[in-house]
């Protein structure tokens, strides 16, 4: 039987507690087994993620550590901000800052040891099983779609600031051939009538003989904090330039989403 490309995560929290563990050391990758799979690696278990200053991805991962080592909750602060942040840095850069394409890592041929869990969208993941279909003829089994137990969704909008924006908009909306691309690249796709977002993704990717989503609907909904402490949070984790940093919206996706930016 071949295995399984997408799953649930039992608990975010266990993830984490493997980076904390040992007097917050961490556990190293291969502490946890990773050689049974014929891949070594002495860093700690993490998530790498792309430019924290620089992603909306990674920034959002942010989020979601910190609702989670808060005891499910949002600082509601600055100087909680500040603390929780201090905190949970070493969560998310302990292995040094990330190159921005963590993307193009992670489905190399080197990405499985250099990134064993990596951040990134729902619809790339799908996009890069499509396209490995149609080339190597069965799915890349080596890589598995895992969605955090808690975890954020997201709805992109796209805003019409001109009659050709208004044109765009319902084209993107109504038209088979663009609806038909946006499936190829891996994205949810919201029916007018219905009023849901993953029937036509999941026919589509039935098609083509790729495993749909199935995520669970008692999962903890994150939360992200205010988006002025937010911002705060990620300039400290990253010790960013505060006029060059990323601007995660309420909202934006880790693990799921229903279309990602």
């Amino acid at each position: 039987m071949p295995r399984r490309v997408m799953r649930d995560v039992g608990e975010m929290a266990c993830f984490l507690d493997l980076a904390q563990a040992n007097g917050g050391m961490g556990k190293r990758w291969d502490d946890i087994g990773l050689g049974r799979y014929g891949l070594h690696n002495r860093n700690k278990v993490l998530a790498q993620t792309s430019d924290i200053c620089e992603s909306n991805s990674a920034g959002t991962y942010l989020g979601l550590v910190a609702f989670l080592e808060n005891g499910n909750d949002i600082p509601k602060s600055e100087a909680g901000a500040d603390r929780l942040a201090r905190r949970i840095k070493p969560l998310l850069i302990a292995q040094g800052m990330p190159s921005f394409e963590k993307y193009q890592t992670y489905i190399s041929p080197e990405g499985k040891s250099i990134a064993p869990v990596a951040v990134i969208y729902e619809h790339q993941f799908l996009a890069y099983q499509i396209g490995h279909r149609g080339k190597a003829g069965a799915l890349d089994s080596e890589r598995v779609l895992l969605y955090p137990s808690a975890r954020f969704v997201t709805e992109p909008k796209l805003i019409a600031l001109s009659d050709a924006g208004d044109r765009l908009g319902r084209l993107v909306s109504t038209d088979p051939a663009l609806q038909e691309r946006a499936m190829e690249l891996g994205f949810r796709l919201r029916d007018a009538d219905s009023g849901l977002t993953s029937v036509k993704l999941n026919d589509f990717l039935t098609r083509h003989q790729i495993p749909a989503p199935v995520t669970s609907t008692d999962d903890t909904r994150a939360v992200l904090p205010d988006l002025a402490l937010l911002e705060r949070m990620i300039e400290t984790v990253g010790q960013c330039d505060p006029t060059g940093q990323a601007v995660t919206g309420q909202g934006e996706p880790v693990g799921t989403t229903e279309g990602s930016p």
